[in-house]
């Protein structure tokens, strides 16, 4: 029989007739339903179109092989055929090969789907719903070929600036800051017109990364409440968790613990409630929470509940990550080898997919690490390039992270005083006119410092007051 083209409008009102948001969904009662059904229920149609939302929560859960089989039970024919290759396209454990045998198909039948979720909200295209870092290689090389392929999946008017934007997170990985400004400043405008909120929020967000690689922390604060302000105004609540997050990421960099510990007692996600998928952002965030907090066990336990999942939806970018946190914490709690081994894996991943900023940009947290490891493991062009990275963001972020094991006896309201004059650049003369004074009495008071901050020059009691928040 031959299949029925439905036009882009028409399918669009299908779906929409059929779909039902996974925000509204009582994902108890659907994922028991589910439980309860038999295979021969599975092939029922009056399954085939109702569960997609059921499908959407299975793969948010984690439950990929369930929402696999779900998929799997769709007809692969005529009309559902179209609907089955939409539900697939959102699957963490779809191939390339799949995905380009989709869009073929689509192409074939003349049938965009036209709007697939790439973000579902997380502050990322390219590591987002799905983990796309693997195209990005193609980027440069394929773009005619990227963008026809985008436009069987997505609005058409938008393609070029979804294009812009994956190739502006590639370039941010790859520390190539201005190219990264130049092509993400391209999206925002075009996604806020194309009312592309999640879209937008990933733009911005990567906006405000830059910021922060760059040095420039106190344009990033306003930037998240830029994208506070947003989302308030577009109603969009299914962003609210990750942007706290994101502010979080941004009070790391300047030690607001405060800040911090707020939102890790009262917005963190509860790894031991039901996982979802969409919260991954956040528990990264969390670890980082751990690593200050010294609670390295509960981080451990963390990363070894997630590894599993993240393995089995392909997300490479996430398990990266991870596993520097891992080494991170490790090397902290002076398991070195340990950490090595976890480091390993990220480098693994990072030295083939060009992930210099996943790991650079943890900065001070992970200078000494990598030091050390080039001490033992040897140096190449690769890791001397994540050494720059990191060491320039530690001298820019020295509270990232901010180990705060070093117990220091308390400096005087003078000597604290000295310390913020010294960090203007002042010499001992400026400071003993600037209190009438003596050098001596400058040398001594300076003497006591470097005593109490177990420093030997200025320039060290500088950066170590600034690091355990002195100054």
């Amino acid at each position: 029989m031959e299949e029925k083209i439905l036009s882009p409008k028409e399918l669009e009102e299908r779906m929409e007739r059929v779909s039902v948001s996974y925000h509204l969904i009582d994902v108890h009662r659907d994922r028991l339903s589910f439980y309860r059904l038999t295979p021969d229920d599975l092939r029922k149609p009056e399954f085939w179109l109702c569960n997609s939302g059921l499908c959407l929560n299975l793969i948010m859960d984690g439950e990929l092989e369930r929402a696999e089989e779900l998929i799997n039970a769709i007809p692969d024919q005529g009309v559902m055929k179209v609907f089955r290759a939409g539900m697939r396209l959102v699957h963490p454990k779809i191939t390339c090969n799949e995905i380009l045998k989709i869009i073929d198909y689509l192409r074939s039948i003349k049938t965009p789907l036209t709007h697939v979720v790439l973000t579902a909200g997380r502050p990322s295209v390219i590591n987002g719903f799905g983990d796309f870092s693997w195209a990005a290689p193609f980027l440069e090389r394929r773009k005619d070929f990227i963008l026809d392929a985008l436009s069987w999946i997505y609005e058409k008017a938008l393609c070029p600036f979804i294009y812009e934007m994956f190739l502006a997170e590639y370039y941010y990985q790859q520390d190539r800051l201005l190219d990264a400004e130049v092509h993400v400043g391209k999206t925002i405008k075009a996604f806020d017109k194309g009312g592309e909120s999640r879209l937008l929020f990933a733009a911005l967000f990567l906006q405000t990364k830059i910021l922060i690689a760059q040095g420039r922390l106190v344009e990033s604060h306003s930037y998240i409440k830029n994208i506070r302000k947003y989302v308030k105004d577009k109603g969009e609540a299914e962003f609210s968790y990750n942007i706290d997050s994101a502010d979080v990421m941004t009070a790391f960099y300047d030690g607001n613990l405060g800040r911090i510990s707020r939102w890790r007692k009262n917005k963190s996600p509860d790894e031991y409630a039901d996982f979802n998928m969409l919260d991954l952002y956040r528990y990264m965030v969390k670890m980082r929470c751990y690593i200050i907090e010294k609670k390295y066990t509960a981080l451990l336990a963390l990363a070894e509940k997630l590894r599993p999942l993240l393995e089995e939806g392909n997300r490479f970018m996430d398990l990266c990550e991870m596993d520097v946190l891992v080494a991170i914490c490790l090397y902290r709690a002076q398991k070195k080898e340990l950490a090595f081994e976890a480091f390993d894996r990220a480098l693994k991943i990072a030295r083939r997919r060009k992930f210099y900023r996943l790991i650079g940009d943890e900065g001070s947290a992970v200078v000494k690490l990598l030091i050390d490891y080039i001490k033992e493991r040897g140096e190449s062009s690769f890791l001397m390039k994540l050494l720059e990275i990191a060491r320039s963001m530690a001298i820019s972020h020295p509270l990232y992270l901010n180990d705060r094991s070093t117990t220091t006896e308390a400096l005087s309201q003078r000597e604290v005083e000295i310390l913020k004059l010294l960090e203007q650049g002042k010499s001992k003369e400026e400071i003993s006119g600037f209190y009438f004074i003596s050098e001596n009495t400058v040398k001594f008071h300076m003497k006591n410092i470097f005593s109490k901050l177990k420093v030997k020059s200025a320039l060290e009691a500088v950066w170590e007051a600034r690091v355990i928040g002195l100054i």
